[in-house]
């Protein structure tokens, strides 16, 4: 189902008023919560199939007629004094179709709201929206409450979820949401990885427990792990069949290659440096592709990813090692004139998609440096995004509180969207 702005300031309203409602109980309280740390990819094997440099020149004359739908998302977080919110937007770009927008075209939960259990459980009874999120995808509330949790090491405190997750979760199941739009399209490109693997879904990440779990009908965060692995089951679900491509262009915190040992000819090293993806791709690129203009491919890799994740509350399997696809991937470092260059990772389910599609993804490139595929759908979800945010603030800022960094970035959103730049 479609939705207007207006819909959209309309489920907002409501949601202030029923805040205020609640704000009359209690004072001034600030949500706690503890952010989400980096730890890096789950366990996976990788094999490098081919360790020879291939050269391909994208700057050539010549276009594609494949058809291409190229997908991506975007989240901001709005602080206020009694609820976070997670505001998500995307965008689906076509070669055969105008773009189609979420939430405005498709539907679907663009606002995940986090506070304490009490108010969250509250505010679920009187709001009947299904576009506001107060739970994850199994039915846990996104509530940041410290409570005392079981662990191996003993007793600590932890908030019940994380902002971060509940961002995560949110733009995921907004990318399905969009996936299910691709229908004309030969060719399906997705910002970001065919499926996420955080460390989050190996049981080598360990959660805490709720003591009070069975009184406060919650299990805490490991909830988000249950939640993560329902919609990558439904992802891979959405994609099997589909000629799919998944392009990730922020290799920073990815370390992969240091997993492969002959890398080390590849950077001219003995040794397996402990560096980022993009570190090992800077020498790479040095040793092998100073003198070249257009794409250095590394690979293809065979990436296997091994992930079991069981629901101790129902006792049900969720996501097994069997239910995950390998994946074939290429590292390409793109250089253009000037010697400026990026990093990415091109991975899908089919190394003859993963071929053919090479050439098509690169066949044009913005002047950031990015395929022009990628940058389309990027800059479209960050605006819309920032739209949902912007209309959030200036609704619920009659209601409650908005806290001051959230209120300096509605400021610089305005002034962007008054001079037509965002």
């Amino acid at each position: 189902m479609s939705k207007s702005e207006a819909d959209i300031q309309l489920e907002l309203l409501r949601l202030g008023i029923e805040v205020s409602k609640f704000k009359g109980k209690i004072k001034n309280i600030m949500p706690n919560y503890t952010p989400k740390e980096s730890l890096g990819d789950s366990k996976e094997s990788l094999q490098l199939i081919d360790d020879k440099i291939k050269r391909v020149d994208v700057f050539s004359p010549g276009g594609s007629d494949y058809s291409v739908a190229s997908i991506d998302t975007s989240s901001k977080i709005l602080r206020t004094t009694f609820l976070d919110l997670v505001v998500v937007g995307g965008a689906l770009y076509s070669t055969e179709r105008d773009k189609i927008v979420f939430p405005f075209d498709t539907g679907g939960r663009y606002l995940g709201i986090a506070s304490y259990l009490e108010l969250i459980r509250t505010l679920k009874n009187s709001l009947h929206s299904p576009s506001l999120a107060f739970h994850n995808v199994v039915g846990y509330e996104f509530a940041l409450d410290e409570v005392n949790v079981e662990t191996k090491e003993g007793v600590k405190r932890e908030s019940l979820y994380h902002l971060d997750d509940v961002a995560d979760e949110l733009r995921l199941e907004a990318e399905n949401i969009l996936i299910r739009q691709v229908s004309k399209e030969k060719l399906l490109v997705i910002d970001g990885p065919l499926f996420p693997t955080p460390i989050e879904l190996s049981y080598s990440f360990q959660f805490g427990v709720p003591e009070e779990k069975d009184k406060i009908k919650h299990w805490g965060r490991i909830t988000h792990r249950w939640a993560y692995a329902t919609l990558i089951k439904e992802r891979l679900d959405l994609i099997k069949g589909k000629d799919v491509v998944g392009v990730v262009k922020r290799l920073e915190n990815s370390r992969k290659l240091r997993r492969i040992p002959c890398i080390t000819k590849l950077i001219g090293s003995t040794d397996i440096p402990d560096l980022s993806d993009a570190e090992i791709l800077e020498l790479i690129s040095e040793t092998h592709c100073s003198s070249v203009i257009g794409l250095c491919l590394i690979g293809p890799l065979e990436i296997k990813s091994e992930i079991d994740v069981k629901r101790e509350d129902i006792d049900q399997v969720v996501l097994a090692s069997k239910d995950l696809p390998t994946r074939y991937a290429y590292y390409a470092i793109l250089k253009i004139p000037g010697g400026v260059q990026s990093f990415f990772r091109v991975e899908s389910t089919s190394q003859t998609v993963l071929d053919n599609s090479i050439g098509v993804i690169f066949s044009s490139i913005t002047s950031d440096i990015l395929p022009t595929y990628i940058s389309i759908v990027d800059n479209y979800s960050k605006r819309v995004t920032k739209g949902l945010f912007y209309i959030s603030f200036n609704v619920l800022k009659d209601f409650i509180t908005v806290l001051h960094d959230s209120k300096l970035e509605a400021i610089s959103i305005s002034k962007e969207l008054s001079s037509g730049l965002a």
